[in-house]
């Protein structure tokens, strides 16, 4: 057997890891308002403009309490609007990006694609296949182990 800090789990704990401080560098340096987090989920509300916060601590693989602490810095940051709406017989609050959120959000995506592109252009071409395989991965895992973040 392999030893562990020789595995493909352990190199893609180091690699998310580096990311994840690389990232929090970049966004540092760039004098962003808002953290990788905070990025992710005004991500992930652009791409789903009526999605619940349980369902977008599960898209970010956050608990719902942390989810909300970030939600709760857009919105005093003025980047979200929070509203109250029935849905299925029940009051849930939807979170919505605002025209100042969305318009720092494109910004940052721009920006963050040039950089991402800079930084990594002898492997530009694959990170598509790279994202798919990572994603299949995932998803490989969190079946079996039927694995959940709540």
């Amino acid at each position: 057997m392999e030893h562990y800090t020789k595995t493909l789990p352990y190199e893609l704990e180091l690699t998310s890891r580096v990311l994840h401080e690389a990232a929090k560098c970049y966004f540092e340096q760039c004098n962003f308002p808002i953290s990788p987090e905070e990025f992710a989920i005004l991500d992930c509300l652009y791409l789903k403009p009526d999605i619940i916060q349980i369902d977008l601590a599960k898209m970010i693989l956050k608990g719902r309490a942390h989810t909300g602490r970030f939600l709760k810095s857009l919105e005093d940051k003025k980047l979200i609007v929070r509203k109250q709406v029935k849905k299925a017989n029940k009051t849930v609050t939807q979170n919505l990006i605002t025209k100042e959120g969305l318009s720092l959000y494109n910004n940052m995506r721009k920006q963050m694609d040039k950089y991402i592109q800079e930084t990594n252009p002898d492997i530009n071409i694959q990170i598509n296949d790279i994202i798919k395989l990572l994603q299949q991965i995932r998803k490989n895992c969190t079946d079996k182990f039927n694995i959940k973040f709540d």
